[in-house]
């Protein structure tokens, strides 16, 4: 999609969208490029979704997380002028449980609270945790239940009402996981907002893939929701792919091994 650098990243660009070709094998190995030409690709992403997401949801998006990444980060300080003003983020020390929370009016969200592989905040009436779940206790159910009822129980204790919706790379042993786990936990039906066997990306022309990570084989990352107080109106996923110029030809390269995930509802 076009994009205007110097126009607010939520504000609508006009113009067609361009088919480009996959950047060469092995352009984004470690050592290819420097950390400021990686900050202009994750910059570049972050105003590609702002204006996939206004043509598929016809509206601005509200809220934009990134996982493994810390806004408040001064080596990050940069990435608001194109995901949106920084609402909240949180880290422990490491890059891959940190979380970014970004919006085009900052005062319509709030940060409920954040822990090991997961964030929440509340965007207007919705309850929403963004996780990254530990690798250790994904897999297992009984530790990914007590995960969740967590967040859960913290978010009702604090006087929000239960989780709406759980969004995020689960790293889930299989489909049913995250939402079966999240109805034991809430003691709520959970659903996965995605029911179509085949992940086609809203950004990506014709293509379909088995899985949301790297080897296109499992279907890790999800949006799971409430039954009991959301509707979904539409979700769909977004590519792992940025635009790079190349020799002065438009490419897409991956800037992540993970799809991301939208979706809109209302409460």
């Amino acid at each position: 999609m076009p994009t205007a650098d110097g126009a607010e990243p939520h504000i609508p660009v006009h113009g067609p969208a361009q088919l480009v070709a996959q950047a060469p094998q092995g352009y984004m190995a470690k050592g290819q490029h420097s950390n400021n030409q990686f900050l202009s690709m994750i910059e570049g992403k972050a105003r590609q979704t702002h204006q996939h997401l206004y043509r598929s949801l016809g509206q601005t998006c509200d809220l934009l997380v990134y996982g493994e990444m810390d806004g408040a980060n001064s080596e990050w300080g940069s990435i608001q002028q194109h995901a949106g003003g920084l609402v909240g983020s949180s880290s422990t020390g490491k890059a891959c449980n940190s979380f970014s929370v970004h919006a085009a009016n900052t005062a319509q969200h709030k940060i409920l609270g954040s822990g090991m592989g997961w964030i929440a905040a509340r965007s207007g009436n919705v309850n929403v945790a963004f996780v990254h779940v530990p690798n250790n206790i994904a897999k297992k159910e009984n530790e990914s239940v007590i995960f969740y009822r967590t967040i859960n129980n913290l978010l009702i204790q604090q006087g929000y009402g239960a989780i709406d919706l759980v969004m995020g790379d689960t790293n889930q042993a299989n489909d049913s996981f995250t939402p079966c786990a999240l109805s034991v936990a809430t003691g709520t039906l959970f659903r996965d907002a995605h029911t179509d066997d085949k992940v086609n990306p809203f950004d990506s022309y014709q293509r379909s893939f088995a899985g949301t990570n790297s080897t296109d084989s499992k279907k890790y990352d999800v949006a799971a929701y409430n039954t009991k107080t959301l509707r979904v109106i539409k979700v769909d996923y977004i590519s792992q792919s940025t635009p790079v110029s190349i020799n002065g030809s438009n490419m897409a390269a991956a800037v992540t091994d993970h799809m991301g995930i939208f979706i809109h509802v209302t409460k």
